[in-house]
């Protein structure tokens, strides 16, 4: 049995692996152009409306604690920014003296460093008294 060049191309040994290297340079340049570290989200009450000037923690998940690795301040339309995250797996609380304490929302990426903006923004409940 003889083989031309187009049997040799189309045989599953050739093309299996070939296409396993596209996806592969395609998910790396998706890295690449997405791996800023850049942390975005909002910051609202009960009722829907922004809360300027909540604290906004960035907290990395270890073994066993959570470590704070940044803090900042909302805007006057809620938003909140954090650059140079290098983690994949953070948790976000927002908190404001006079409101209260947001829950911590736990952000998980599928790698180191990922560009994110929150879907659903964080929100400040009034604090339990104990």
């Amino acid at each position: 049995m003889t083989w031309d060049r187009r049997n040799l191309l189309l045989n599953r040994f050739v093309l299996v692996p070939a296409t396993i290297a596209v996806v592969v340079a395609i998910w790396n340049v998706h890295i690449a152009f997405n791996a800023g570290g850049i942390v975005k989200g909002r910051v609202v009450g009960q009722d829907g409306r922004p809360v300027p000037g909540a604290t906004v923690q960035l907290l990395e998940q270890n073994f066993t604690t959570n470590s704070e690795r940044g803090e900042t301040r909302t805007g006057n339309d809620g938003s909140f920014e954090f650059v140079d995250n290098r983690s994949h797996n953070i948790r976000l609380r927002a908190d404001k003296e006079s409101l209260g304490r947001s829950e911590l929302r736990v952000v998980r990426m599928f790698f180191r460093a990922q560009n994110v903006t929150l879907s659903e923004p964080l929100v400040i409940a009034a604090r339990k008294e104990n």
